[in-house]
């Protein structure tokens, strides 16, 4: 048990170091690419990765498919199915990537007359679409690679390749940006770094799994089916979520214009950081569960699913309440005044379902890891159809804000009304207890905190970002003592026992 403790707290350890330089990264270049591309030519460099992202929905939900076969073959000792599930996978992929190629083609003939892209940055919207195109269909291919090692468990080493690549791409912009050149030269680097980084993490893989074997053979119809009854539902889930995510970006485009793209995706971009925070926590729990079902251990994934989803909630809420009472004037300081009202309004919309969301994030990966995900599929296009459908509508009528409440309304439907009955049932354990120790019970310690930062926003204004953040830190006292209000006698519990001998997080036996 503290082998697996020891496994799980380096793997969170390391895919918080990860996210944290993607993070630290992103907030420092983010300034530094606007003011130097402008707010259209940004609002352009964001559509055209948009734009690409879309053709995630390509997957089809092979990754999840192979992470899910090879965890499962791996904790068996069957290696002979992992390879076949890899080759299947990789043969399906390559065939996928030159798809996307094309597409990338005829995407950067269309694009810019679709989406307004003004004349004269029109030919590099052409040459950035494609070049991102070709990164992205080339790191689509290589993903078989990465869904070995996340079936694993192989996290640090996932981490310390996405640091790497994130270092990579972060000096190749300061370098290119400031020597005057624009979106094209970005482009070409990011075909770069991705070329490195993906032949890295094929010798990687093959070294952590040097028993894996497999070809590029055509998959017999067998394996074929086996791969379609998990992974399409899967493809459902993975399209509707580009949708809901990614497809705000191009409504604000398409109806309004490039530039408005830039004050929604500023506001965007922190609900992203916010998400990534809870997954660099909650992604490890899908190998996990996957080893849990397959030895019948029926009570461990219970508990992973009450410690998991407590542990996202109590790392997420308190900077969702700073980023919602105290989001604008961050922005303010940290991107310049003119973005701070429109953008931090935006953010204070979607924070409204997004935390909902991240409480489910452990459910989604339990139920992935079990191969239980069919109605969420069903559930979440629901969702995506509607969100799309919304944003259209609410865009003509009331603007940029739209598309936020277009994406909110069906989110809180999903997330209040699907997931804790489903994932309960699935489990066997009652919907009360897994909304008091799971939901309830972290709400009400961050509420001092929450308190605090409404106050600090309205009496003690920052006028710089190290105030800003010294003003974070002045409070945090607070979010301590909220914890230790509700959770006083699981916390002396975890020192009585050692704090981290024992695979808990305030959940006593």
């Amino acid at each position: 048990m503290s082998a697996r403790l020891g496994q799980l707290v380096k793997s969170i350890g390391t895919n918080w170091i990860a996210f944290s330089t993607s993070v630290l990264t992103a907030f420092l270049l983010t300034p530094f690419i606007v003011h130097h591309l402008g707010n259209t030519a940004y609002g352009v460099w964001t559509l055209v990765v948009s734009m690409i992202a879309l053709m995630g929905l390509l997957d089809m939900g092979m990754r999840g498919a192979i992470t899910r076969f090879v965890s499962r073959n791996h904790a068996q000792g069957n290696h002979h199915e992992s390879g076949r599930a890899v080759s299947a996978g990789l043969w399906l992929r390559l065939w996928v990537a030159g798809l996307i190629v094309l597409i990338s083609s005829v995407l950067s003939v269309i694009g810019p007359f679709v989406l307004h892209i003004p004349n004269e940055l029109r030919f590099a919207a052409r040459g950035a679409i494609l070049l991102v195109g070709t990164s992205f269909a080339l790191t689509f291919a290589c993903g078989v690679f990465g869904g070995v090692l996340v079936a694993l468990n192989r996290f640090p080493v996932v981490s310390g390749l996405s640091i790497a690549q994130t270092l990579l791409r972060a000096a190749g912009v300061v370098l290119l940006l400031g020597s005057g050149h624009g979106i094209l030269a970005l482009a070409s680097w990011e075909l770069s770094v991705a070329a490195a980084t993906n032949s890295v993490l094929i010798t990687l893989a093959r070294r952590a799994y040097p028993e894996l074997k497999y070809s590029l053979d055509r998959p017999d119809r067998k394996l074929f089916r086996q791969f379609l009854s998990y992974s399409f539902h899967v493809f459902l889930i993975q399209c509707a979520t580009v949708v809901i995510y990614y497809m705000d970006n191009l409504v604000v485009g398409t109806f309004i214009s490039a530039a408005a793209v830039t004050f929604y995706s500023i506001g965007g971009s922190l609900l992203d950081y916010l998400r990534q925070v809870v997954t660099s926590v909650t992604t490890i729990f899908m190998p996990l569960a996957s080893n849990f079902e397959a030895r019948g251990e029926s009570s461990e994934l219970r508990r992973l699913l009450i410690q998991g989803t407590r542990l996202a909630l109590l790392v997420s809420l308190p900077i969702a309440l700073g980023l919602y009472f105290r989001g604008h004037t961050f922005i303010e300081l940290w991107m310049g005044r003119q973005y701070g009202p429109l953008s931090g309004h935006i953010v204070r919309i979607l924070l409204i379902a997004q935390v909902f969301s991240i409480a489910n994030f452990t459910s989604g990966n339990i139920a992935f890891g079990m191969a239980k995900h069919r109605p969420f599929a069903i559930a979440v296009v629901t969702e995506s159809i509607a969100n799309l459908t919304l944003s259209i509508i609410l865009v003509k009528r009331i603007g940029i804000t739209g598309v936020a409440w277009g994406t909110v309304v069906p989110n809180l439907v999903v997330q209040l009304l699907f997931w804790p009955r489903y994932i309960c049932k699935v489990l066997e354990m009652p919907v009360r207890r897994y909304l008091w120790e799971s939901w309830l019970r972290p709400g009400l310690a961050v509420v001092p905190f929450g308190i605090a930062c409404y106050l600090t926003d309205i009496h003690w204004e920052a006028t710089r970002l190290v105030q800003f953040m010294w003003q974070i830190v002045v409070i945090l006292p607070l979010l301590v003592a909220g914890f230790l209000a509700c959770f006083w006698r699981e916390a002396a519990w975890q020192v009585q026992a050692r704090l981290g001998s024992r695979l808990r997080i305030f959940v006593p036996k």
